[in-house]
């Protein structure tokens, strides 16, 4: 936030992806719109039927519990700070907005997705635990990967915003008493 700009790396990171990905990727904006209104409303579910077959509806509880309290924390920080998002003088930018870039909705969105289904399907074997984990995983990866190269996060926000995502979740998972 100090600095309001990129940070040490993130202008090297950014320029690496954008070298490997291009920044108007369309599956970057397919995966990106997962996480916009409306179809955040739907991945939240998918996310929530997911846990319940991995721990009930406890599971499914906690993961909802987790986003929406991620969400919550996304929205106040969008009112509380504001944190510039790259500077298409400085990286490729596929679509250019004036919102802050911290913290990064898909981010916390994901971040807090992935690692319900992560603590859900810790400490179970088998097949079905395993997809759900490394997918979730993967998405989270992915997409925030996608964010960088697409020039709408800098590496450092996309970060910050999952890490914050996935606190949510763990204090969720918590108080639903899904995960110790």
């Amino acid at each position: 936030m100090a600095a309001q700009g990129p940070l040490p790396l993130d202008l090297a990171i950014t320029r690496h992806l954008q070298a490997l990905i291009p920044a108007p990727s369309p599956w970057i904006e397919g995966l990106s719109s997962t996480a916009a209104w409306p179809l955040i409303v739907v991945s939240a579910l998918v996310a929530a039927i997911f846990a319940a077959s991995l721990a009930g509806l406890r599971g499914a509880a906690g993961t909802l519990a987790g986003i929406g309290l991620a969400m919550a924390a996304e929205r106040g920080l969008r009112m509380l700070i504001f944190v510039p998002r790259p500077d298409p003088a400085l990286v490729d930018v596929a679509k250019a907005s004036a919102s802050s870039g911290l913290p990064s909705t898909f981010a916390i969105f994901y971040g807090a997705a992935a690692a319900a289904l992560v603590l859900v399907s810790m400490g179970r074997r088998g097949p079905e635990a395993q997809i759900v984990r490394w997918s979730a995983v993967a998405l989270l990866v992915a997409g925030c990967l996608g964010r960088v190269a697409a020039g709408g996060h800098w590496t450092s926000q996309v970060v910050a915003s999952a890490a914050l995502g996935a606190l949510a979740s763990l204090a969720a998972m918590y108080l639903f008493r899904v995960t110790r």
